[in-house]
């Protein structure tokens, strides 16, 4: 009768012991799952420390207490960056002024009876000066940019009207370059919706990268694919085509040719890729032969 009831009271531990087992498992993997759904950022939710195990509630809880700080330490550092930005933006806006007064200055300077020597010493300021202003506009421009507070404001635009309007505008920049672009349009004037102010800054990137890399001839072709998306491409022959990385062409500061470091800010075309993906778009880059291609499709 005792061996009757030891039997009964093995297989009843035996079975509780299985029970919890089970339970544990179970519990183990819900909790393994939570943390996948936290580690993929699905889920800001604590993990369940509401377990069977006391010590399981423990490990929860120090899970618990470490992606809370975690947590914190992000949203500081999203803080401090978006501070970062705001800093940014206010002193170059205010450093802007300043710089263009001394520009204007100077620019009345060269036009008065100075000797060769003086004349050559305000040319070597003001080519500095203006150097200074655009790369602290770049950073106001990428500051205000970046940040995710902006949102496109999109309306109908004739995209052909208004790179007709750029490549007029920028006639005087040709000249200098002694370039005469080739440009190919569809019959049909090609509309897109979209934010134009970020359009039109996205044009003025590209163009002004063109040229200022150009070997002597640019290409600028708009089309419009089966698919009703629109690409625009420009091509332009540069010098020493190896020294251009395309996977990094798009990068901040990258400015391709590093002898010519000192004549771009290497922001212009980093401004041209946040924008194009605002926007819904896309961008990449190629090179063959001698021709750098850039492809843009809205």
């Amino acid at each position: 009768m005792d061996g009757i009831i030891g039997i009964i009271i093995l297989s009843l531990v035996l079975f509780f012991l299985l029970i919890k087992h089970l339970m544990l498992k179970k519990q183990i993997k819900n909790i393994s799952r939570q943390l996948d759904l936290l580690s993929q950022g699905k889920t800001e939710k604590m993990l369940d420390i509401s377990l069977i195990d006391r010590d399981l509630e423990k490990l929860a809880g120090t899970l618990n207490r470490y992606y809370d700080r975690q947590r914190y330490s992000v949203a500081c550092a999203l803080q401090h960056e978006e501070h970062l930005k705001e800093s940014i933006a206010n002193i170059s806006h205010d450093l802007r002024t300043p710089l263009t007064v001394i520009i204007g200055h100077l620019q009345m300077l060269e036009k008065t009876d100075l000797s060769g020597e003086q004349i050559r010493r305000i040319e070597t300021a003001l080519h500095k000066a203006i150097k200074m202003k655009d790369l602290i506009s770049a950073f106001y421009d990428l500051s205000i940019i970046d940040s995710d507070h902006t949102e496109p404001q999109e309306e109908d635009i004739n995209l052909t009207n208004m790179l007709i309007d750029f490549l007029t505008e920028s006639a005087p920049l040709f000249e200098r370059k002694h370039i005469q672009p080739e440009i190919i349009l569809p019959d049909a004037s090609v509309f897109i919706y979209s934010d134009r102010d970020m359009v039109e800054r996205i044009l003025q990137n590209l163009l002004t990268n063109a040229v200022r890399y150009s070997s002597g001839k640019i290409q600028i072709r708009l089309c419009r694919s089966e698919e009703s998306r629109v690409t625009l491409y420009m091509d332009n022959s540069v010098q020493d085509v190896g020294k251009f990385d395309v996977d990094r062409l798009f990068e901040r500061f990258y400015t391709g040719d590093s002898s010519r470091h000192g004549e771009s800010t290497g922001l212009g075309l980093a401004i041209v890729k946040i924008l194009v993906e605002k926007i819904g778009g896309s961008i990449s880059a190629s090179v063959e032969s001698d021709i750098l291609s850039i492809q843009l499709i809205f």
